[in-house]
């Protein structure tokens, strides 16, 4: 398979799909968002210049190149040039913060970091960098950086960039691409394999730090083929989607789309208003949200009732039966679809049929998709569980392939056999559906992000007057999941819930900043360990922070 550069891709590498379908779709179009479209051919013209810039730059197989950007058209353009010449595509959440940010950027050991100002007025992502990196505001662009606190990072490019900024922007970007000869970009291209790693993401677990997860290419390849037939897409779909782009729920429908020559559309952000006036415009067939805050946001709108969504015959929403029947009832051409999945097992091992019953659909998370394995088995002995009866869900196939740099944790995972533990509660119909019950790992999930109780707890006992915090789960009708936090205060020390709050705000992202605050002096123990389940549970429904005991 050859395009007018000369590539050929290895097939299974995401590079192969982007070129396959320029060469069998190149009129149609590949991508949409908001006032931007390309069609196959163009978007693969784009991605090709952005990878003869990457390498321009030194940019080489195995590399690991961050993107801090709001979703906008050059993450996805650098995401895919990156996956075409084979270095690791780190994306990373832009709502990351001080020791967060600083962390994810170290560990990730990226070399290249490419942020946007594109949504400055909302989200300043280079004074945010900066407050990280304070090298930044002196830094000579001639040069390589020296960053004490990620001393992999060689340089920062600000695309979108004020006119009064130093740091290079896409115009610089773009000028290294003629140092790269065709030869030179073909020979790297063809190089990638299946089983190298095309993202790296960070997943919380039940360790105090986000754990990188790394996602093979073949991964990505194989999951999104499973979409794209479980789900029957064609190149007649319009598949769109409001998700992050550092977010497996985003890429893996793209490159669904990208196998079969349907059109993707993306969002900038998430807004129910422009979402639905978008629905109509484009035609979608398929509709993406995953998190029910979002589609319920959709369907609550004044402007839902207006809109003419008569060409959707698929919705995707996961969430409790009786809000997905809601769901279900609002747009009744278009059939709901639940899965389950993370991004340790590469995002979606189970999915819904169009030929299930609707108790099916709304009730369980669909059967293995094709390659994977699913098992319910006793969280302590592993042995199989009886069908319908509740245990841990275990996962083979298609899957990450363990976490970078942290062998150990990646152990407490992977069995030798190939099975995932995934930390989640379930089991199994007797018509081979999975049914997820609950989460055996101490997690939240804010608004369909999965967050570590450990982590949240790790960064409030660093304050000097919190001796211990026990984070737990307090319902919430917009986010599902938010953060209630107990808090131990060392001997002699008073604080409130403000000092709380103002300890967290800019160093951790908001979605985990505590939303109900108790101090306690005493906790509910077994012989050795908190019992989280022991703790109150009785939030405040008026008011999002509740303290009580030692306070000021």
């Amino acid at each position: 398979m050859k395009n007018t550069a000369g590539l050929t891709p290895v097939p299974r590498t995401i590079g192969y799909a982007i070129i396959d379908a320029a060469l069998r779709w190149p009129d149609r179009t590949a991508l949409v968002l908001e006032k931007h479209e390309a069609s196959f051919a163009e978007l693969a013209r784009q991605v090709t210049n952005s990878a003869r810039s990457l390498v321009g730059l030194g940019v080489r197989k195995g590399d690991h190149v961050g993107i801090l950007m709001p979703n906008c058209w050059d993450h996805l353009v650098l995401s895919s040039a990156l996956n075409l010449i084979g270095a690791c595509a780190v994306v990373l959440n832009s709502r990351y913060r001080g020791d967060e940010l600083r962390y994810v950027i170290n560990h990730a050991e990226i070399k290249i970091l490419f942020t946007s100002g594109a949504a400055k007025q909302h989200l300043d992502l280079q004074a945010i960098i900066t407050e990280c990196f304070p090298e930044l505001m002196e830094w000579d662009t001639s040069k390589e950086l020296q960053l004490k606190a990620a001393p992999k990072l060689q340089k920062v490019f600000l695309f979108d960039a004020p006119a009064s900024c130093a740091w290079p922007d896409e115009n610089d970007f773009s000028l290294v691409a003629a140092q790269t000869p065709d030869d030179d970009l073909a020979r790297i291209v063809e190089s990638v394999r299946p089983d190298d790693t095309a993202f790296v993401i960070f997943s919380s677990g039940t360790t105090a730090l986000p754990k990188a997860c790394m996602i093979t290419h073949s991964s990505i390849t194989h999951v999104s083929a499973g979409i794209a037939q479980r789900l029957r897409i064609t190149a007649d779909d319009v598949f769109w989607d409001p998700l992050p782009l550092y977010h497996l729920s985003s890429h893996l429908p793209l490159n669904a789309c990208r196998q079969v020559g349907a059109t993707y559309v993306c969002q900038t952000h998430f807004d129910a208003s422009s979402a639905l006036a978008e629905l109509e415009r484009v035609k979608a067939t398929v509709c993406y949200p995953a998190f029910p805050a979002l589609t319920a946001a959709m369907i609550d709108h004044p402007d839902f009732s207006k809109r003419d969504l008569s060409s959707l015959r698929i919705q995707l929403t996961i969430g409790a039966p009786d809000l997905l029947r809601r769901f279900a009832n609002a747009i009744p051409q278009a059939l709901q679809i639940a899965c389950y999945g993370l991004t340790e097992c590469g995002g979606i091992c189970t999915m819904s049929s169009p030929d299930d019953t609707l108790d099916q659909r709304v009730e369980r998370v669909g059967t293995p998709l094709p390659g994977f394995e699913v098992r319910i088995v006793d969280p302590d002995t592993l042995e199989e569980k009886p069908l319908g009866e509740r245990g841990e869900i275990l996962i083979r196939g298609p899957i990450f392939s363990g976490y970078f740099k942290d062998a150990d944790q990646t152990a407490k995972v992977m069995l030798d056999d190939g099975w995932l533990r995934t930390g989640d509660a379930g089991w199994m119909g007797t018509d081979g559906q999975l049914v997820f019950s609950d989460r055996i790992k101490d997690m939240l999930k804010i608004g369909g992000e999965n967050v570590a109780a450990a982590e949240v707890e790790s960064f409030l006992a660093q304050h000097p007057k919190i001796k211990l915090a026990q984070v737990i789960p307090a319902p919430d009708d917009r986010l599902v999941e938010v953060v209630a936090a107990f808090i131990e205060l060392n001997s002699g020390e008073s604080m409130t819930a403000e000092e709380v709050i103002n300890h967290c705000s800019g160093r951790i992202a908001r979605y985990k900043v505590p939303r109900y605050i108790t101090f306690v002096e005493e906790w509910p123990m077994s012989a050795t360990k908190i019992q989280k389940f022991r703790l109150p549970r009785d939030f405040s429904l008026h008011a999002m922070i509740k303290s009580s005991g030692k306070t000021n």
